[in-house]
């Protein structure tokens, strides 16, 4: 072994009884290690180890990973190879390259720690690094870095962090985008937040875009609001902005009319109007239209639509009445005093503090009143008001007044009036009660047990609505922890030492004459759990086990339930033990409280089941039987667990358990039983009580097979006719009975008849098909199939319609199996055997021939009325070729062929001419041989004989084209010459030239011819030969 693993493939190990042997060849530095062997005997056991140290270069460094990374740095670190090869590690080698590309370069070959900073990186460029170790053998494996580095740093922070929009709960904050991504992309940007005089920054959102709105701030708190943006290497420096107090903005009403052309609109009769107007403000200002200086009267066609920043007039189908001059008025509290409150006698002002205090504190507020239409200044106070709020009282019904406030400081300055407030009319005002709360009142108020807790609104409503508080539908009282706080458009509900019970929904109730308005708080008390919810049910009760269960608390205490403790308690020790069990819930904080049951008596609710009913046998072999019962009639108040069941042999006396393992069917099969024996069953049921008494016993049943009279067989069907006899067949009986079939008998009757006659032998037919002969031409019959067994004969299977006794007539057909479709190939000298199945009525004739239409002499042709045989035997290459098969009767006639191709020498080639001839040389031209003999022409030998010879001579015996030269030859001596083609069967038949050729050439010309006489019947001509030419 090696260290605690078996050694494996490259060990090998010879042992003797005096010594043992292990070898490993070509080891390299995984090898080093602690070898251990053991010998065992019967005597004892013996370990020894050996310690191998490969002299090798190191393994691998470990644990490499980057430490620090900057936009043109990056800082590796690994640790030792956790093999050394044996020797000291001397140095390591750190390799880089980028992702682009596939080859390292060396950064440096001498570093002496395992960590490295590498410099001079291109910003934003992927690296992926590599280290080796080296020692005195060698360089060793490198360690490569998993996935590239990108050489990045943390962004820039944004350039500022601008305050563009401020309400009671919002602030809208944007900024520019970063001027350094520090070499990776600006995956994100973070907010925080944090409230004035504290030191913790609360995480707001991480956004992508340059904008953000904080939402659910306290209102009237100081904010400071900080940026940070996100890249892969890290969050930049944040960017604070400047602090900032939470509450309303208040800007004057103002409308933006440059959607208007000329503050006009022109429309057609019956066309629909739309005019939408931008309004600015803040808060919200209250817009109002008049036309002609009377009040807008909205109808289902003239109508004012207000959205968060607009108001839409609109006209439907407007008529000439509709022209006119359409005023628009918005107002909201800024610059002037509004009222809040208005009835019949007096009038609820508030204004806002002046923007400038003169350098002194405001010490003071003077109202005063007008009466209109044409009423003086008139001072409305008796004191100083240092609010922004007073009532003016002792006003006339009905009668209308304007309102104005001044302002005084401590240096006894007084300001220019305000602006003066609207027209106001001294009557009751209804205004609907609204109640606003916190933010933070719309979710769940948490806290813990014994802590305080404030709940507080604001409401508003004309008269001030009436407020009450209630908690699930009750008033709520003042006690020594519970303060209520009213005031006319606010108020507080203070709880004191919180337990779990004050948690829940407080409802505040705000009405007067205008309707009413609702809030629920709810609120969460983390405590101990309330009690689980009852009853504690204890069910399945038994003398030793019980089921208890229970419902989860209603009040969990605020936090989940980690689990129960369950806990019985004893109420006596007489004979039958009586119980009581309590369950606690558990949380974080603590064990909830108790909920008990009622006392429960340990004992079994159920007794033994009565006895099954009385079972029977439904299926019987020589060695089995089949047993069913039915269920009893009362299960002993526990559901039936097993049934057993018991056998007598008639010739016994003990009863013998059947089944070993638990049967909960109300049937079994039954094995192992003794031919002829006959027997007789009980069952006995069995719960959770005990077993019930034995069943009735079944009467006695025999050991042996049962079997019946076939079934009719199936599909019988005609499969031919003539004019005397009908051919049919059919399939085995689906079900034989239990017993072998032992033949069918075939039965045939007039179709006007009821009387049937046998036609098969009385012992019946051992096939599925028969032919019924001596049958009346053209008489239709019926007929039926009968299987029989052992048992007797079975149902019959009538034969579908009424066949009749008449000569079928089938057109000729042809059937070639996929081999004759394909080319028949055959080896010369061989018996080519083509077997064609063919058919028709009456019987086709049947006639072979070649594809030219020529008869087939060699051919031995044998045919019947099934198929047809064709048998050459000691075929060569001229059997080659299709062969033509026409079978004809009087319904048709049908054609098919057969390809055959004998494998043969090839045959002899084409066309052998003479093409030129001089005094030394014959040039032959020939084309190939019509039959290749089935195999592609190799080449052609080429022979020569002269005439007063017999044996001809080998010119060429490896020519590959269809010409030769045959040279060099004896000048005026006469030649034969022949031409013999050559496949992978041997050497072909030969074409020989008809008659010899004489090797020569033309003469050359005469010389100079002269005249030297002529006569009546002669001319003398003289040239280099003397000769005379006869004319006549």
């Amino acid at each position: 072994m090696k260290g605690d693993v078996p050694l494996k493939l490259r060990a090998n190990i010879e042992n003797t009884e005096s010594f043992s042997l292990l070898i490993i060849t070509e080891c390299n530095r995984y090898d080093a290690g602690k070898y251990t062997m053991t010998l065992e005997n019967a005597a004892g056991k013996k370990s020894g180890f050996v310690n191998v140290k490969v002299l090798d270069s190191p393994g691998p460094p470990s644990n490499l990973k980057a430490r620090d990374v900057t936009k043109d740095s990056i800082t590796l670190q690994w640790d030792m190879p956790l093999i050394d090869g044996g020797s000291r590690i001397t140095n390591y080698i750190v390799e880089k390259r980028e992702s682009t590309r596939k080859a390292y370069s060396t950064i440096t070959t001498n570093c002496q720690k395992c960590s490295l900073r590498i410099p001079n990186l291109a910003e934003g460029c992927e690296y992926y690094f590599r280290v080796l170790a080296e020692n005195e053998f060698g360089i060793g494996e490198p360690v490569e870095t998993a996935e590239p580095i990108r050489a990045t740093e943390a962004p820039s922070p944004p350039e500022s962090l601008n305050i563009m929009d401020i309400t009671k709960t919002t602030v809208s904050l944007a900024w520019p985008k970063s001027e350094h991504d520090g070499g990776s992309k600006i995956t994100g940007y973070v907010i925080e937040a944090q409230k004035r005089g504290s030191t913790q920054w609360t995480h707001i959102a991480t956004v992508k875009a340059l904008d953000y709105l904080v939402k659910n701030l306290n209102e009237n708190e100081e904010y400071v609001f900080q940026v940070m943006a996100v890249n892969s290497a890290g969050r930049s420096d944040p960017r604070e902005s400047r602090p900032v107090v939470v509450k309303e903005q208040l800007t004057l009403p103002e409308f933006d009319l440059r959607g208007l052309y000329h503050k006009s609109v022109i429309a057609k009769a019956g066309d629909n109007i739309k005019v939408e107007i931008p309004v600015l403000g803040r808060p919200k200002p209250t817009v109002t239209w008049r036309k002609e200086k009377h009040l807008l009267k909205e109808t289902q066609r003239v109508n004012v639509e207000r959205t968060a920043n607009a108001t839409i007039l609109n006209i439907n189908e407007c008529i000439r009445s509709d022209s006119g001059k359409y005023d628009i008025t918005a107002k909201n509290i800024v610059g002037k005093p509004v009222a809040i409150n208005i009835n019949r006698h007096s009038v609820t002002l508030q204004w806002t503090k002046p923007e400038y205090n003169g350098g002194f504190k405001i010490t003071g507020y003077t109202v005063e009143k007008r009466d209109l239409p044409n009423g003086r200044w008139l001072k409305a106070n008796f004191g100083n008001i240092l609010e922004t709020e007073f009532t003016v009282s002792g006003l006339t019904e009905n009668a209308e007044y304007e309102f104005r406030i001044t302002a005084r400081n401590a240096a006894g300055a007084v300001s220019q009036p305000s602006e003066p407030s609207d027209v106001i009319t001294c009557r009751d005002d209804i205004e609907e009660p609204r109640i606003m709360v916190d933010a933070k009142f719309k979710d769940v108020v948490i806290l813990k047990a014994g802590d305080t807790f404030r709940l507080d609104a604001d409401v508003s409503g004309r008269p001030p609505p009436t407020l009450t508080w209630t908690k699930e539908g009750k008033d709520l009282e003042v006690t020594g922890k519970l303060e209520i706080k009213l005031a006319d458009f606010s108020t507080a509900l203070i709880n004191k030492d919180s337990l779990r019970k004050d948690g829940g929904a407080y409802t505040l109730m705000a009405s007067n004459p205008g309707g009413f308005a609702k809030h629920i708080f709810n609120v969460k008390v983390l405590d101990r759990p309330g009690p689980c919810e009852g009853p504690l049910s204890v069910a399945d009760v038994t003398s030793e086990k019980c089921v208890i269960s229970w419902l989860p608390p209603l009040d969990d205490g605020g936090a989940k339930i980690d689990h129960y403790i369950v806990e019985k308690r004893e109420t006596s020790r007489l004979a039958w033990t009586s119980y009581i069990f309590r369950v606690m819930a558990v949380n974080k904080y603590g064990v909830g409280e108790i909920l008990e049951s009622e006392p429960t008596l340990a004992v079994n609710p159920y007794v033994p089941p009565d006895p099954p009913k009385t079972p029977e046998v439904t299926t019987a072999t020589k060695d089995t039987m089949i047993v069913c019962w039915g269920h009893p009639e009362s299960d002993g108040g526990s559901p039936i667990t097993n049934y057993i069941v018991e056998r007598r042999d008639r010739s016994g006396l003990r009863w013998v358990k059947c089944n070993k393992r638990i049967l909960t069917d109300l049937r079994y099969k039954v094995s192992g039983l003794t031919e002829g024996h006959e027997y007789e069953y009980r069952v006995m049921a069995e719960n959770a009580a005990g077993i019930s008494k034995p069943s009735s016993c079944s009467p006695f049943y025999k050991a042996c097979d049962t079997a019946f009279k076939p079934g009719p067989p199936g599909n019988p069907r005609v499969l031919d006719t003539t004019k005397s006899s009908i051919t049919i067949a059919w399939n085995k009986p689906v079900y034989d009975g239990g017993s072998e079939i032992t033949g069918y008998l075939v039965d045939i009757s007039l179709p006007e008849e009821d009387e049937w006659k046998v036609v098969t032998p009385p012992a019946g037919l051992k096939a599925t098909s028969y032919t019924i002969t001596g049958l009346k031409e053209n008489q239709e019959y019926k007929i039926q199939i009968y299987a029989q067994n052992a048992e007797g004969v079975g149902d019959p299977a009538l034969v579908p319609g009424t066949p009749k006794a008449e000569e079928r007539m089938l057109p000729p057909e042809i059937e070639l199996d996929a081999e004759l479709r394909k080319v028949i190939c055959i080896r010369a000298c061989c018996t080519l055997r083509v077997f064609v199945p063919i058919k028709g009525r009456p019987a086709p004739e049947v006639k072979w021939s070649r594809e030219n239409g020529e008869n087939i002499e060699r051919a031995n042709i044998e045919s019947t009325s099934s198929y047809t045989l064709l048998i050459i035997e000691n075929v060569n290459r001229f059997d080659s070729g299709k062969y033509m098969l026409t079978i004809e009767n009087s319904s048709g006639s049908k054609t098919a062929f057969v390809n055959v191709r004998v494998l043969d020498t090839p045959g002899a080639p084409q066309d052998l001419k003479i093409k030129e001839i001089t005094k030394e040389s014959v040039t032959l031209t020939w084309d190939p041989p019509l039959i290749d003999g089935g195999s592609k022409i190799k080449n052609y030998i080429v022979e020569k004989r002269e005439s007063t010879r017999k044996a001809y001579a080998t010119v060429a015996a490896n020519c590959h084209k269809t010409s030769w030269k045959v040279d060099p030859l004896q000048e005026g001596c006469n030649y034969y010459f022949r031409v013999l083609a050559e496949n992978e069967y041997g050497i072909g038949l030969p074409v020989e030239t008809p008659e010899s050729v004489k090797v020569s050439e033309r003469p050359l010309p005469p010389g100079k011819i002269n005249l030297d006489d002529v006569t009546r019947n002669s001319v003398s001509l003289r040239s280099e030969y003397q000769f005379r030419i006869a004319a006549e």
